[in-house]
């Protein structure tokens, strides 16, 4: 999917969070946006057209480098190796609020949750297993626009 979707679809999922927890002032809501976008392209880093890659372009090098697109930065173990390393190794030495580390996982697995529609998908569990989660959506396609209509207009009605 495209980076926009990635967005769109990352924000309608923190939304849903905001409904059943409570998110703090708006400074910290505000910080939870910044990572929920971030975690929504993250995992493109390693494509050179990327949103992400534009960005961060030695990251973009470096993740390349690492596997090809849809690989590694598509399965579960980054999302779980950010949730480890945060929640066991940086939380001992500084005070991040769990808001923004929720934020940059809700982001994350939005990403994958999307991509895993679309015709290409996903292999979660690259490189164990080789295995892809794929669906109908053609990145780019009218489908795609349907779905970007549609997440559109839930956070218009919700």
């Amino acid at each position: 999917m495209k980076g926009h979707t990635h967005i769109l679809f990352a924000i309608v999922l923190g939304t849903l969070y905001f409904d059943y927890f409570d998110a703090g002032n708006w400074l910290l809501k505000l910080g939870f946006a910044g990572t929920l976008i971030f975690g929504a392209l993250l995992p493109d880093i390693d494509q050179a057209e990327s949103m992400m890659s534009h960005k961060h372009k030695v990251m973009s090098g470096f993740a390349r480098a690492i596997d090809k697109h849809r690989g590694i930065f598509h399965s579960i173990w980054i999302p779980l190796g950010i949730f480890l390393v945060a929640h066991f190794i940086i939380s001992k030495y500084f005070t991040i609020p769990n808001l923004l580390l929720m934020g940059l996982l809700i982001g994350y697995g939005s990403h994958l949750l999307a991509d895993s529609f679309t015709v290409q998908g996903i292999a979660p569990l690259h490189p164990l297993h080789k295995r892809r989660v794929r669906g109908f959506i053609k990145t780019g396609g009218i489908i795609e626009t349907v779905f970007i209509a549609a997440l559109a207009v839930f956070l218009m009605v919700h």
